[in-house]
């Protein structure tokens, strides 16, 4: 197997297609000088304020920034690619990822080379093109993959300028002004689905012919409330509702219409209206919401339906 270095640098051959080409390449040795020099830099520039780190780190970028190829001592020219890390050393709040980076690198260097057999460099790359190694969000497009990166780096940002004792307001009220984005866009997609849900029509009782009449529905309503299915309660005490003020010629009880066009029946009669009104509300949040309601919540509707039925 080739040495962890080779598959280092042949790696980069296979993933990284732009490959630099009139600068000539550098010597193994040189690379591992100009890394060891590069990490002596990022270390003393990590030893600063962030913004004191600019010198030491772009000297550090710059004996990195020429180096786009190696010779290895088999006589076996390996492009490089260290834009990832040029890219930590030129940002100062990314100081010690870089000191990582290149602590990680000297170490690899620093082994002795070893020979490979191509069909195990196959089956490397055949096992590294897949997930969790493979870059899941290459399929994604550009524009989304770089909303993601930047939101990484925001919070990656956060969480190292807290553990170091380092608050940016700036960040601070970015974080607030996503928290509220996000509450807003929450409240919006609840209010949503409650708006729309009084277009649905009351189902058809087509599993329940018995209870065509309100007496029938409200013996339904208490056999679900003796099982505690509250959901199927709510319904069955709204239906009696509508059958009820169906008898009364308050409006015609159609499966078909929806709870809107129920309520628009009852205009001319306001006391009807308010009445029925919050109880389609509970119906729609229950039923067609598929939102919890719990025993305190059932009886205050519950209450409301007897004040209804004794209008």
């Amino acid at each position: 197997m080739k040495r962890i270095v080779l598959l280092v640098l042949v790696l980069g051959a296979l993933f990284y297609a732009p490959i630099a080409s009139a600068d000539h390449p550098v010597s193994f040795d040189e690379y591992r000088r100009a890394v060891a020099q590069a990490l002596a830099l990022a270390q003393q520039a990590n030893t600063r304020a962030p913004n004191e780190r600019a010198t030491e780190l772009n000297q550090a970028a710059a004996l990195l920034e020429p180096i786009h190829a190696v010779q290895l001592p088999a006589g076996v020219e390996a492009p490089v690619d260290n834009s990832a890390l040029i890219a930590l050393l030129r940002d100062a709040s990314k100081t010690e990822q870089a000191v990582t980076r290149l602590t990680a690198l000297q170490a690899v260097l620093a082994q002795p080379l070893a020979e490979i057999n191509p069909r195990d460099l196959a089956v490397l790359q055949q096992i590294l093109s897949r997930p969790p190694f493979a870059d899941e969000t290459s399929t994604l497009p550009p524009w989304l993959q770089d909303i993601l990166r930047r939101i990484a780096d925001f919070f990656d940002r956060l969480v190292n300028n807290t553990a170091q004792g380092i608050f940016d307001w700036r960040d601070v009220v970015t974080l607030f002004g996503i928290l509220l984005v996000l509450d807003v866009l929450f409240d919006f997609i609840r209010d949503l689905r409650r708006n729309l849900a009084p277009e649905e029509a009351l189902a058809p009782l087509s599993e329940e012919p018995a209870a065509r009449t309100p007496s029938a529905a409200f013996h339904h309503a208490q056999l679900f409330i003796n099982q505690g299915d509250y959901r199927n309660a709510v319904r069955q005490l709204y239906l009696a509702t509508l059958l009820l003020l169906d008898q009364r010629g308050k409006l015609r009880y159609d499966p078909t219409l929806t709870n809107r066009e129920y309520l628009r029946q009852t205009s001319n009669d306001p006391r009807t209206a308010a009445a029925l009104a919050p109880i389609v509300e509970t119906f729609d949040r229950t039923w067609y919401g598929l939102e919890p309601i719990s025993k305190s919540e059932f009886d205050a509707y519950r209450a409301r339906v007897e004040a209804l039925r004794e209008l």
